[in-house]
């Protein structure tokens, strides 16, 4: 079913079980009545995806500025090589070299599931990533309802894990690699990794429904249980967290604006080695502490 908004002329049309395509309508400038649109439209589907707006890195900006107040990632996460010089909060995703050096972070390899910045205090609300090159093959973004992992979970679950809490690792990336700012960690003891701690089952802020919340799996740890136990819980909920019928992805052309929030979605990235370069630029929002 396509939904038609009369004051803005944006159209969302549903993807599965979570997603939405818009079209129609202005992104720039961006109308009182469009955003208001976009932010209901994110709160229903939970990923959005913008086709054929062909907005340039300022008006990229623009558009992100509406929807909250921007949040690069910390210094320590990152070389201030992959930051874009026309918007200093963007981050450039990306396996391109120039003159032998990358311009961006992450390379051309998987990325697993994980929450963007849940291994900061106020993990990202929304983030939002834009396609300046697309690899032949490979490098789709998948997507997972976290409500529906939450609903999927037996009830006995649900109570053992009401309340518990998780240690989101933040010294080491998405590869498995030492951050920047975390070069002197020499332990490989989950327990001593640094990291926030945030409740496995989050409130949406917003929406008021609860959420499975998890970061990475490589790291993570629920404090006052003894390895062991953590890592089979660990692994019991992450067996939740990405049922395929609980999923959808994204294949990328091009110009492609993906709108997602992260206080109830996780997503992973597909290999595509060999397969040519591949761009993107990034932008998030500020989010609050999880509760």
């Amino acid at each position: 079913m396509t939904i038609v908004t009369e004051a803005t002329r944006l159209r969302i049309r549903p993807l599965g079980a979570l997603g939405a395509e818009v079209t129609g309508g202005s992104l720039d400038p961006l109308s009182a009545a469009d955003e208001a649109t976009i932010k209901q439209a994110v709160r229903d589907h939970l990923v959005l995806r913008f086709r054929g707006y062909n907005l340039d890195d300022l008006a990229f900006t623009r558009l992100a500025e509406r929807l909250g107040t921007l949040q690069p990632s910390p210094d320590y996460t990152r070389s201030r090589k992959v930051y874009s010089s026309e918007s200093p909060a963007m981050t450039i995703i990306s396996n391109v070299k120039e003159n032998g050096e990358a311009i961006g972070e992450h390379g051309d390899g998987e990325l697993n599931w994980h929450t963007d910045l849940a291994f900061t205090d106020y993990p990202s609300e929304y983030t939002m990533l834009m396609a300046r090159e697309v690899p032949a093959a490979g490098g789709n973004t998948w997507f997972a309802n976290m409500y529906k992992a939450y609903e999927a979970m037996p009830d006995a679950l649900k109570e053992r894990v009401a309340k518990l809490k998780m240690k989101h690792q933040a010294s080491h990336n998405a590869q498995g690699g030492t951050r920047p700012g975390y070069k002197d960690i020499e332990t490989n003891d989950v327990r001593e990794m640094p990291g926030p701690i945030h409740p496995i089952l989050r409130t949406h802020p917003v929406s008021g429904r609860k959420a499975l919340f998890l970061g990475r799996r490589f790291g993570a740890y629920i404090p006052g249980l003894p390895l062991a136990k953590s890592e089979a819980l660990c692994d019991e909920l992450w067996s939740y967290a990405a049922l395929p019928e609980n999923t959808w992805a994204q294949e990328w052309q091009v110009g492609d604006l993906i709108i997602w929030d992260n206080r109830c979605t996780m997503h992973r990235r597909d290999s595509f080695a060999g397969q040519g370069r591949r761009r993107m630029h990034r932008l998030c929002t500020r989010g609050t502490r999880p509760e």
